[in-house]
């Protein structure tokens, strides 16, 4: 099934300018689509990586604080 959408003269003249040979417009927003998703994917996992990193950089932390205090008796 398809639907007629309206888009503004610019919006039109951009898609048609990332658009490949014999793709359609269809195609041209399903790949922008897939590629937002991606780029989402790839922040959500960096955001997991930087949390990570902080989580271990407090236990690092943590270790390092008990041992001096372990030092200093």
């Amino acid at each position: 099934m398809s639907r007629a959408i309206k888009v503004e003269d610019q919006v039109y003249q951009e898609l048609d300018m990332i658009r490949d040979k014999g793709e359609t417009f269809s195609q041209v927003v399903e790949r922008l689509l897939e590629a937002r998703l991606k780029m989402f994917e790839m922040l959500s996992m960096v955001e997991g990586v930087l949390r990570y990193q902080e989580w271990k950089q407090k236990q690092l932390l943590e270790a390092i604080r008990e041992q001096q205090a372990i030092r200093s008796g």
